[in-house]
């Protein structure tokens, strides 16, 4: 079996011999740990991925899916969970030894003020520290971030395209460049710019995700299902990810495939709080008005 190391920064694998982790830019070292959980990956805060709410949020995507079907337009699909701050809420009380210090520094001054959720300074000390270094790809990447976390994702674009023609095979500035394209409805550079993650990082499940929806989106959902059985494949601990081939599926008038994809959901978490409503699904799509008797039944709703 080919050695492999973890990034402690973020968790990824990766195979041994490389400087740097493909998925954050952390310089790498030899360790016989086991990868971080996935919760612990998504909770990392890091200079060029400041935190791993821009990516998706495991809990968030377990939560929205299959709650909307049973409406009416388009099927529903996970959607990526926008930056949330490191901690959810600010503390009673601040150490001021811990923090000041940082302060001094704009960049580490940003991360702290966002971690704390005060984005206004966050901002004010991520521009300060590229007035300071211009060529600073990850304080344009954490200005992009916070932007972007704020309801500004055009705005973060230039900070991230500026972080990618500094250091253009850092996974994250990718990933965030299509994560931002998203926030804008811009599907197909959402698309490009997934592909040109994955093709950074192939061994990422969010990005196969995302990829996936991206493709959705587009109304793509022959290459969608593809994208959906790879990310399934990469991370087979996470069953909500049924749902969106489910739903594909269906756009595709693949019935039998959307069941089979929302059976085995039930069969993995046969106690999710959307189980009755997967469970009404099913039967929308296997019953005597599905095949035929009748008018046909009510599409997924259009997420919101």
């Amino acid at each position: 079996m080919a050695e492999t190391v973890i990034c402690r920064a973020c968790g990824a694998k990766l195979k041994a011999g490389r400087k740097r982790c493909l998925r954050c830019g952390e310089a790498l070292a030899v360790s016989s740990e086991a990868p971080l959980s996935i919760l612990s990956r998504l909770g990392v805060q890091r200079g060029s991925v400041l935190i791993a709410g821009s990516v998706v949020s495991v809990l968030g995507m377990l939560v929205i899916a299959i709650g909307r079907l049973g409406g009416e337009n388009q099927p529903a699909t996970i959607a990526p969970a926008a930056a949330a701050p490191h901690t959810t809420s600010r503390p009673t009380q601040t150490n001021q030894l811990a923090t000041e210090p940082r302060f001094l520094d704009p960049k580490n001054g940003g991360t702290v003020a966002y971690a704390q959720g005060d984005y206004p300074t966050a901002l004010d000390r991520y521009r300060k520290a590229i007035d300071a270094n211009p060529n600073d790809a990850d304080a344009l990447n954490d200005l992009g971030q916070v932007l972007a976390r704020t309801g500004d994702p055009a705005g973060a674009i230039q900070y991230f395209e500026r972080a990618i023609e500094l250091y253009p095979k850092v996974w994250s500035y990718r990933f965030n460049l299509a994560h931002a394209y998203g926030q804008m409805g811009d599907w197909a550079r959402a698309v490009t710019e997934y592909r040109s993650a994955d093709a950074l990082f192939p061994e990422d499940y969010v990005t196969q995700f995302n990829l996936a929806m991206a493709l959705h989106k587009q109304g793509l959902d022959d290459q969608a299902v593809a994208g959906y059985q790879k990310a399934i494949a990469l991370a087979p601990g996470e069953p909500s990810f049924l749902l969106s081939l489910g739903v594909s599926y269906e756009k595709l008038n693949r019935p039998n495939d959307a069941v089979e994809s929302y059976r085995r959901y039930l069969e993995r978490v046969p106690e999710a709080p959307d189980a009755q409503r997967v469970q009404q699904r099913i039967q929308a799509l296997t019953g005597p008005v599905a095949a035929g008797q009748g008018s046909p039944p009510p599409a997924p709703a259009k997420p919101g």
